[in-house]
């Protein structure tokens, strides 16, 4: 499996309790927005720069985030916290 590199989200989750983590969760699956305010709610709940968790991740040429590789890597250090 291929390493990511770490980003701040991931880094924060990890401090995170056990409320912050469910509302990553929430956030992540609420399908009545996009990802870009997905971020914007995350930075809330975990107390991060905004404009630099979105500096972390993937955009395509236009700048937008890319929402399936960006929704998949936070998934996945959600996950990755049951496995710790």
């Amino acid at each position: 499996m291929e390493l990511e590199q770490k980003n701040s989200i991931d880094i924060s989750l990890r401090k995170s309790n056990n409320a912050q983590v469910d509302a990553v969760w929430a956030i992540l699956k609420y399908r009545e927005i996009g990802i870009y305010r997905k971020l914007a709610s995350i930075s809330e709940v975990l107390n991060l720069n905004f404009e630099e968790v979105v500096s972390q991740f993937p955009s395509d040429e236009e700048g937008r985030v890319l929402d399936h590789k960006t929704r998949h890597t936070i998934h996945d250090s959600l996950i990755s916290l049951n496995e710790g």
